[in-house]
Order: structure tokens, then sequence, then C-alpha cells
């Protein structure tokens, strides 16, 4: 049996597969020099757990010549290790005023998104081209709670450094609101000349749950409009903050405010 059956045999779906997600990814970048630097895996393998995850690393290509870890090779492991797909998707629907249709929730994918938010411990990231008071006021509470917990909380959206924008008024009263929590708020903006639209709409909690879709966080998009999302969750949420991440590297964004870095 291969050091990756072994593994699949041992683990829990999908909660250890979760927590090991969560754990390697936090090291994607850098070098695993050996298994001793994966002994915290004994909690969720049993006895040689992290003799076991080294091995399977290895047999995955997760690890290059020098021993860092791979993201790439990492995601498509958890994904093998996530097994078969738990059933349809999840969809969320915002749905018009007086439009019903049996068996949807009309007002689900702001459920979703709430829920998303209530579930986040270590990070929550969320992006959204366009965003307006409205729209993040049906999110603050929630967020404002997800910081106070010590969560570390990032925007992406657009013109949030332009002051009089709708993206920056919107989350100007959440960075007041932020000063002195134990979590920490950044939010990442694009100008508007950049020449390329970031167009998607996510929020992610702790990089194992996540909502992709259409809505906006403006009030007619978790109101009024017709908007879908899907729900996401396993190992391919990996794949979500890895691009959020590349982005915000190579300068597509830039830091707009910090709450930590506010005197």
């Amino acid at each position: 049996m291969s050091a990756f059956d072994t593994l699949a045999a041992r683990v829990q779906r999908p909660d250890d597969v979760r927590r090991l997600g969560q754990a390697l990814w936090m090291l994607t970048g850098e070098r695993v020099k050996s298994a001793a630097t994966l002994f915290w895996a004994k909690a969720l393998a049993g006895a040689n757990g992290d003799e076991i995850l080294w091995q399977a690393l290895l047999e995955r290509g997760c690890l290059n010549e020098q021993g860092t870890l791979l993201p790439r090779p990492l995601a498509e492991l958890l994904c093998s290790l996530w097994g078969e797909p738990q059933g349809d998707a999840t969809l969320l629907w915002t749905l018009p005023e007086g439009l019903e249709v049996s068996g949807v929730d009309p007002a689900g994918y702001i459920s979703g998104m709430l829920a998303l938010i209530r579930e986040a411990r270590e990070r929550l990231l969320l992006v959204a081209p366009f965003m307006e008071a409205k729209g993040v006021g049906r999110l603050q509470e929630e967020v404002l709670c997800t910081l106070a917990r010590g969560v570390a909380v990032t925007f992406v959206t657009q013109d949030a450094a332009s002051v009089g924008s709708w993206a920056s008024d919107s989350l100007e009263l959440l960075r007041r609101e932020a000063r002195g929590l134990a979590g920490v708020l950044r939010v990442y903006t694009a100008s508007a000349d950049l020449g390329v639209l970031l167009h998607s709409k996510l929020v992610v909690a702790d990089g194992a749950a996540a909502s992709v879709g259409s809505a906006n966080l403006t009030g007619k998009a978790l109101a009024k409009n017709l908007e879908t999302g899907v729900a996401v969750a396993g190992a391919k949420v990996i794949e979500l903050e890895l691009v959020v991440r590349r982005l915000i590297e190579m300068g597509y964004v830039t830091l707009a405010f910090d709450t930590k870095a506010v005197a």
C-alpha cells in the first residue's frame, strides 16, 4: 500500500482533510526539511502519521528538489484525499421580490455568505469589484464579530483608496469600528484605470469553505437582483486563496489600509 493510500485510510472526511489542508497550505512556498517538520500530523493520522504524510507528499510530487512545498501538486493531493464529490453542488440565490420557486431560498446568497463569515476562525477573504454601503452593511455586524475573535479579514475590491468612491465610503465605518479589535482588517484595491476588471465575487473562510457567484457587495445584489452562487468546500477552496494571494503578490492590487498599522 502506498503512503497516500495509508494516509487516505487513516484520516476522517471532511474534518481531518480540512485540518490537514489548512496546516499544509500555511507551509506552501516553504521548505519542508523532513518528516519531523510534520509532527502535528500524528494527531490526524495516528502513529508515525508524520512519516506517512511526508512520504505521501514525495509520492505525489508536492516537494521539489529543494524540499519546497508546491501549491498546485498539493491541491491535487488534497482533492484526491477528499475523495468523490459529496452529492450535488449547493446553489445560493438572491431572487427578485415576488419571485417564488418551490424549494429555493430567495435569500440563500446572503445567508450563505453570513454563515461563512461566522465559521471563520483564522482568516476570511471577501472579493468583489463593486461595494456600497447597503451591501457591506448587511455583513458588517458579522464581520466585526469575526474580527473580535481575532480573525484576519481581507477585502479585495476596486477604488477603495479613492476618497468619496462607493468602495471607500462603504468600508470607512467598518474600518473605524475595527480599530482595537483582536483581528486585523486589510483592504486591497485596484484602481479603475488598471485596464483589467477584477470581476470575481468570492467569500473564503479558512481555506476550507467558500462561495463563488455573481453578487457584488451591494444592497441590490444581496436583496433584489437575480443572483446565483455556489457553495464550495474541500481542497478546491485552496485554489481560490492561491489565485488571490498571487494577485496581491504580483501587484494587481495594493494595500489601501491595515487596521493594525493605524496609530
